[in-house]
């Protein structure tokens, strides 16, 4: 059957419809673009480095910049950006992610031109996540959200597999610069990816998300922990507050239980930018060529793929719990990075990518599923976001820590031991957390709350 604007198809859960689909679609669309590219600045570092003169240091802070700063975006665009409508967040944050890139390559010809160009990319990169999410919160519900969300998180490392190597075409062709051009004319799809969102066919935001809120699909919560979600439905009678401060730490402090997922979480997003940002010139440096180095990258997103099908399966089996979601992608992890450290061979080498990218995807779906069983309701949204802000600053911490390692040693084998050593820690926290009682005692700004009530 042909859907227009206004066909519908309701399967008792739901309704779905053609703008719905469209919102599915510029999703994937969006995630694959900027994951993709994110992952393929990883082709420019040697070239950054030659063409600046600088250090790996301040190119891997720099390039970093871009899921860091997005990541803290998209955290706090709840509260600076009410009454803001997605469509035209959306349309603005295509506007801003496409222009960072076609700046660098217009004007980049010092590493603070690359810096600037990274953060607009960013703060359109942010403003895009933020819009997708809440649009996906309104279009679907129930069941309809958890596989909406799915399909979008398979599409993050479909981007990591595909844009490296078609990056580092475009870089063989026409050098950096142009390379950016075209990068940032690609990106510039996500504008029309913006224009795509909109309030779902004959009912406005408020009673949308309101029946959204109503469901208790335990993989909705994914969304949740990625953004500050607004007050909405039946979270708002659990006394669960809008983010009105992102300095407020009452869920560090109220819930020892989160402090500790707050310190695996973190850790994590340290691990991926070091192996993201690096992993190509790791690869040049055993000698192979960049055209065969970016296939490490191919090889991770693939592994990255199966890891986000494998933390889908765990969901829905209901098997998730921290063992699964911080104690196995950790051992996985440290594994692919020992096959990097004992051997040069390119075979193993692609074996330990793909490691690395399934433990990685499969932690990241799985830790953010599981965050409401550290929280309390009224505690829920504000740790979402804090988690979100932490992971930014971590992001940023994997590049320019990593960068300052190679500066000082010009051993990419000490980066690996370093990122080992945090993936040991984050199997060891996990250890911990799952050893503590799984209650969620009700803190004392719930108890407040409700009195107040």
């Amino acid at each position: 059957m042909r859907l227009n604007k206004y066909s519908t198809m309701d399967d008792g859960r739901g309704v779905i419809n053609a703008r719905s689909t469209g919102v599915l679609i510029a999703g994937c669309a969006m995630v694959f673009l900027f994951t993709g590219s994110f992952k393929a600045n990883s082709v420019f570092v040697d070239d950054v480095i030659s063409m600046y003169h600088t250090s790996y240091t301040l190119a891997g802070t720099a390039f970093v910049t871009q899921p860091a700063v997005a990541f803290m975006v998209a955290g706090i665009g709840g509260s600076w950006l009410e009454g803001v409508s997605y469509r035209s967040m959306g349309v603005f944050g295509g506007v801003l992610f496409g222009a960072g890139f076609v700046y660098q390559g217009l004007f980049g010809y010092q590493l603070q031109q690359l810096l600037i160009a990274m953060i607009i990319a960013a703060f359109g990169g942010g403003l895009l996540h933020f819009a997708m999410f809440m649009s996906y919160i309104e279009h679907f519900r129930g069941n309809q959200f958890s596989v909406a969300f799915a399909i979008r998180e398979l599409f993050t490392y479909l981007g990591v597999s595909i844009m490296p190597p078609f990056v580092e075409l475009l870089n063989s062709d026409y050098g950096v610069h142009g390379a950016y051009l075209l990068l940032g004319a690609l990106a510039w799809n996500c504008i029309a990816c913006g224009a795509v969102l909109g309030p779902v066919i004959g009912t406005t935001r408020e009673s949308s998300v309101n029946i959204m809120a109503s469901t208790q699909d335990k993989l909705r919560t994914i969304v949740e922990n990625c953004c500050c979600s607004r007050g909405t439905g039946d979270m708002d009678e659990i006394d669960a507050p809008r983010c009105s401060s992102i300095f407020d730490c009452s869920p560090i402090t109220e819930h020892i239980q989160f402090a500790i997922f707050l310190i695996v979480h973190s850790l994590l997003y340290y691990t991926f930018t070091a192996w993201a940002i690096f992993l190509v010139p790791f690869g040049t440096s055993t000698g192979l060529l960049t055209s065969e180095a970016v296939f490490l990258s191919t090889a991770g997103g693939i592994g990255g793929l199966l890891g986000k099908i494998s933390a889908i399966l765990v969901f829905y089996r209901e098997w998730m719990n921290i063992t699964f979601a911080g104690v196995v992608p950790s051992c996985l992890i440290c594994t692919g990075l020992f096959g990097y450290m004992i051997s040069s061979n390119y075979i193993l080498m692609l074996i330990s990518s793909c490691l690395c990218g399934f433990g990685l995807a499969f932690a990241d779906s799985a830790l953010n599923g599981i965050v409401p069983q550290y929280l309390c309701s009224y505690h829920l949204r504000q740790g979402s976001a804090i988690s979100y802000l932490f992971g930014g600053v971590f992001m940023q911490l994997g590049g320019s820590l990593s960068g300052a390692i190679l500066d000082s040693t010009g051993s990419y084998l000490l980066v690996f031991g370093v990122m080992s050593f945090v993936n040991i820690t984050i199997c060891l926290f996990s250890v911990i957390l799952g050893a503590m009682d799984k209650a969620i005692p009700e803190c004392g700004d719930s108890r407040r709350r409700k009195n107040d009530v």
